[in-house]
């Protein structure tokens, strides 16, 4: 049997535990790609990480966009690893170039 074809133990409901929906990619059966309602591109943001990456490019510390965001420093820091992961760059400069670059 293809895995595909096997629910597995979920019952392929098609929910995570979280009770978000996911999807699994057609490029790898077994992994799931996330959110439903994400970007078909697996290296676009989210909405949120590009409203983040916009207040980067700003020019604005993770405490600042945390303030104004009204979000803890640490989920700040946490949306720009994803976002230094999914941009794949290292740094902060490199992400503003990228960001811009893609505008």
């Amino acid at each position: 049997m293809d895995v595909r074809e096997d629910p597995g133990p979920g019952g392929g409901d098609g929910f995570a535990l979280n009770g978000a929906r996911t999807r699994i990619r057609a490029d790898t059966p077994t992994e799931v790609s996330g959110p439903a309602d994400a970007s078909e591109s697996p290296g676009l943001l989210s909405a949120r990480e590009a409203e983040v990456m916009s207040l980067i490019a700003d020019g604005q510390t993770n405490g600042q966009i945390a303030a104004r965001l009204f979000l803890a420093e640490k989920t700040v820091k946490n949306h720009v690893r994803r976002i230094y992961s999914k941009l794949g760059v290292g740094s902060r400069p490199a992400a503003i170039a990228y960001w811009r670059a893609a505008r």
